[in-house]
């Protein structure tokens, strides 16, 4: 996304120009043979960075969420106790039989370790998973330097900036996982590549712009039905298509039509997991965005704004499942959040954007969240066989506790205000760049970037608290590492412009 945001943008108006410098056309074979040089070059990276031919494969620790998805794929862990989660790694070995869950979580993420399972008979790896989504990447890659290529070979390049982050297992390991994180960087990469191949290419190259916007299309959907909190997405890589020129004569038609198409086809199956959240969560989510924010932010004093009791303000900063126990049996407690979780979740929303400066230090903290993209309270490394789970995870990790939060943020080492102040400059480059010219649309392309972010940064903060905000703006980081490179190049490009003016 970062790439590609400001070529739709900035080409639209663009006027016709040569389809490949000036004695350098390009050839049906040259181009397909960037695409497939850039597809396995792609495809090894991830599968280099998740050290998959060693044996001992980089993957992400279940923390309970994983069974949501693997049941419904009709894995059954090769434990001791029969459970995947916390086991010191991630699990090695799957038995494979019919789903042992009648409700299994609606995901992309889903139907992919679904195809996993036809591969194999009888027992199933996560590695089997990874490589998966290495030759999925790889195959979006080269499809992504294909349609760039149309403007030259050195233009699809820019299809490697998405990929540039893949190198460290930060990001590709939770592919050898059974989330539905997996999916979402997927889908958000084939966005990433997508837009970079409209950033490449002009509006007269009608079928590289075509394939592209798919791209975009298709990435959007992948991520948002992996998880609903990843809509943001989705709106990015719908606005795209729709303000992308395809072809000379009726350039704007195509671009709105793909648009149009990705936003009915989300349309179902994003109410479906709005209304599955609803049914199992609503409880879950209002209590952590009352305990674990809206009270740690506001003080004791917001619980008569909100109709609790004094005593309500003993529970800040403790989450549904892992605080101290819950007072169940409490009248107050089960009446608010149990009984009308809904109005409770609505009412402490409001009083939240009733106070912009404890908002904006909510938000702060989901930004500053995403320097803790490593993730080390899950281990990546493979399990052992031969032991059982633990209770639960670090108390600091899971963002439910005070001060045990403030303490693993404090804990990189890194300026807390280093994310916001990156989305800062991302906006400010990109409302002052010129609509035409490499270094602006770079420019556009890290505010798209950083836009879109922090949406998820504030659909992850507002949607649960900080319950385990570090793992629900895992994402965002991935998109600010992006807005970090599309800054780079922008600069990048405005010295060597300047450079070239002086001569």
């Amino acid at each position: 996304m970062a790439t590609g945001a400001a070529g739709t943008t900035s080409t639209t108006d663009d006027p016709p120009g040569p389809v490949a410098p000036p004695g350098r056309p390009r050839s049906a074979r040259g181009r397909a043979l960037v695409g497939v040089a850039g597809g396995l070059a792609a495809a090894l990276l991830v599968v280099l960075a998740l050290r998959l031919p060693t044996g001992r494969a980089l993957g992400v620790e279940d923390n309970g969420d994983g069974y949501r998805l693997y049941c419904g794929a009709g894995l059954r862990p090769d434990t001791l106790d029969g459970f995947a989660s916390w086991q010191d790694g991630w699990v090695q070995t799957y038995a494979v039989g019919p789903p042992t869950c009648a409700d299994p979580v609606p995901s992309s993420a889903l139907v992919i370790a679904r195809a996993t399972t036809w591969l194999t008979s009888g027992t199933w790896s996560p590695t089997l998973l990874g490589g998966t989504y290495a030759l999925l990447v790889g195959l979006v890659v080269g499809l992504g330097a294909w349609a760039a290529s149309a403007a030259g070979r050195r233009r699809a390049l820019a299809v490697a900036v998405p990929v540039l982050p893949l190198a460290a297992a930060t990001f590709p390991r939770f592919f050898v996982s059974t989330y539905s994180e997996p999916a979402g960087l997927l889908g958000c990469l084939t966005t990433a590549v997508g837009v970079a191949a409209v950033l490449a290419t002009r509006r007269e190259h009608r079928a590289a712009r075509i394939t592209a916007l798919v791209l975009v299309a298709a990435g959007g959907l992948v991520a948002t039905t992996a998880k609903v909190a990843y809509v943001p997405v989705l709106a990015a890589a719908v606005l795209v298509c729709a303000v992308t020129a395809v072809g000379v004569r009726r350039p704007r038609r195509a671009g709105p039509a793909v648009a149009m198409v990705a936003a009915l086809l989300a349309v179902t199956p994003v109410l479906d997991a709005l209304e599955r959240q609803e049914q199992f969560y609503a409880s879950v989510n209002a209590h952590d965005v009352l305990f674990t924010t809206v009270l740690l932010e506001l003080g004791p004093s917001a619980t008569a704004d909100l109709g609790l009791p004094p005593e309500a303000a003993a529970l800040t900063g403790n989450g549904y499942f892992n605080g101290p126990p819950r007072p169940d049996g409490v009248a107050w407690w089960e009446d608010a959040i149990l009984a009308r979780p809904a109005e409770t979740r609505a009412a402490a929303l409001g009083l939240l954007a009733a106070h912009p400066g404890a908002a904006l230090r909510a938000v702060g903290v989901g930004l500053q969240a995403t320097t803790r993209a490593d993730l080390p309270y899950l281990d990546s490394g493979p399990a052992s066989p031969s032991r059982l789970a633990s209770p639960s995870g670090d108390p600091g990790w899971s963002g439910a506790r005070q001060p045990d939060l403030a303490r693993v943020l404090d804990e990189p080492g890194r300026p807390p205000w280093l994310p916001s102040a990156l989305v800062v400059l991302a906006f400010a480059a990109a409302a002052t760049a010129r609509w035409r010219g490499r270094a602006g649309r770079w420019s556009l392309a890290a505010g798209l970037a950083a836009a879109t972010a922090l949406a998820l940064v504030v659909v992850a903060v507002l949607g649960d608290g900080y319950v385990e905000v570090f793992k629900h703006v895992w994402l965002a980081a991935y998109l600010l590492a992006l807005a970090g490179l599309a800054l780079a190049g922008a600069a990048a490009t405005a010295v060597v412009a300047a450079v070239r003016r002086t001569r």
